[in-house]
């Protein structure tokens, strides 16, 4: 059962007249008297419309649902317009308190459009961050390459110096080996002065005391 009473004056005014005792039935239809296949010009859709927003007005103010209360349940208020017009004769749009045309699929197309480009734009975004992380994997490769380049170059070089050390220490080994030897050569030749010394100086005295003798 409604909990409201329904303005026979406001029914009048839109040019529908329903029985009180419709009010009882949970079809829609039924509510607007129709007992047959109906067939709706776009005066009776905007007809229907504005008792709806009626009847939502009135639910407001009884702190009910709208067209969920008893008399018209969800499973009725959800039927589109589209099974008000059994023979096809027009388009029907969604229930709406505006009566300016709709297509339903249009917001479904627009948001499958948009989400389309969004994943296109979305996979060109992901295969432009791909292209740059390879561009940026070859360049990383490239460094590594030149730095690994860069640490056999040095190894040899370390290698090098290692082996100049080496030749300088074999050097200079070799240079005190010289030192010794001029050292040893110096003092033989000191000794072999000092001896010439001697043996001249005897043979002074030997040429004095023969001179002395034959005198």
């Amino acid at each position: 059962m409604s909990n409201y009473n329904h303005d026979h004056d406001y029914e009048a005014s839109l040019g529908i007249n329903i029985p009180d005792g419709l009010w009882e039935t949970h079809d829609p239809l039924l509510c607007l008297g129709a007992n047959e296949p109906p067939f709706f010009t776009q005066a009776d859709i905007d007809s229907y419309n504005e008792l709806s927003d009626f009847i939502q007005q009135h639910d407001v103010v009884m702190e009910n649902d709208g067209l969920e209360s008893e008399a018209c349940p969800e499973s009725s208020r959800d039927r589109s317009m589209t099974e008000l017009y059994c023979g096809g004769q027009a388009a029907a749009l969604p229930y709406s308190s505006s009566t300016s045309p709709y297509d339903p699929g249009e917001t479904e197309t627009t948001s499958h459009e948009e989400l389309s480009i969004t994943l296109k734009e979305f996979t060109s975004t992901i295969n432009q961050l791909g292209v740059l992380s390879k561009t940026l994997g070859n360049k990383v490769d490239g460094l590594n390459s030149r730095f690994d380049d860069m640490g056999h170059r040095l190894d040899s070089m370390e290698h090098r110096m290692d082996s100049m050390k080496y030749t300088m220490d074999n050097l200079s080994q070799g240079t005190e080996d010289l030192e010794a030897k001029f050292k040893t050569v110096n003092e033989y030749l000191l000794e072999v002065i000092r001896q010439e010394r001697i043996v001249m100086q005897e043979f002074g005295d030997l040429a004095s005391q023969y001179h002395e003798r034959e005198i």
